[in-house]
């Protein structure tokens, strides 16, 4: 993984934070606005994985799996109206979705000891990365294949609104309730170490499930988010933090009545 191709994807983690509360929101709440067509639009994206490997994120890889199903021009239309950017958009939900559900899951076995609270959100934290890639893994090509698509300049309004969905659930999901200033630097902070994992991830597809784990902590240990959330962040943190600070100076956190 080149660290310019990094630096691209961090860069779009960042600028991700600078979005409302509400355009995460209605991205989240799709599925419930119309479920019937989840079911055939969530087909058409896995027929699509089918040929993503080689023909990548195109119109071609598209029509290859409506082919494939059976279906017309004018049914992709209705089912991905901005056709392959509407495809990776709900290949990434999708993924986030499944992240979700097997946390919960995990979340049902009888707790150990109660652990501090920040302690608590942070080992939180690193579960749902490491989750988030183990969902993925099925599709490593595909995600690969993804993030070289979205750091091209048509997808340059939908790779932040993208990274922003997935990176506000992992810290909503964690138990994040923050309104003030720290509503930022924690979604700065996990965008950079997110990106940092998921090229990690992409790069090394053979590491097994121990190395998966020594990373992650390793890059959230170096952002200050372990042990403890509240300690001084690091000068890699700083940087992303003031990087982040200047794309959203025009943006507010959600207030807290309407979490």
């Amino acid at each position: 993984m080149r660290p310019a191709f990094v630096k691209r994807l961090l860069l779009a983690y960042l600028t991700a934070i600078a979005y409302t509360k509400s355009a995460m929101t209605n991205a989240n709440t799709d599925h419930k606005t119309n479920p019937g067509a989840m079911p055939d639009k969530n087909a058409l994206i896995e027929a699509m994985l089918v040929h993503v490997p080689f023909d990548g994120w195109t119109t071609k890889s598209l029509e290859a799996a409506a082919s494939d199903l059976g279906m017309d021009s004018q049914a992709v239309q209705t089912l991905l109206p901005k056709g392959v950017g509407d495809a990776l958009d709900g290949f990434v939900a999708q993924g986030d979705l499944a992240m979700a559900e097997a946390f919960a899951k995990s979340s049902d076995q009888p707790p150990e000891k109660s652990p501090k609270k920040s302690r608590g959100v942070s080992a939180k934290i690193k579960t749902l990365i490491l989750l988030r890639l183990e969902v993925a893994t099925p599709h490593r090509e595909a995600v690969a294949a993804a993030m070289k698509t979205l750091a091209r300049p048509q997808y340059a309004s939908l790779a932040p609104r993208i990274y922003a969905r997935s990176i506000d659930r992992m810290w909503r999901i964690a138990g994040d309730q923050s309104v003030d200033f720290s509503f930022y630097t924690k979604r700065a902070i996990l965008a950079g170490v997110f990106a940092s994992c998921l090229a990690w991830w992409v790069a090394n597809p053979n590491a097994d499930a121990n190395a998966r784990e020594a990373f992650v902590a390793n890059r959230l240990r170096d952002a200050a988010v372990l042990p403890k959330l509240t300690a001084p962040i690091s000068a890699f943190s700083k940087n992303s933090v003031h990087i982040a600070t200047r794309l959203m100076a025009r943006f507010r956190p959600p207030s807290s009545d309407s979490a």
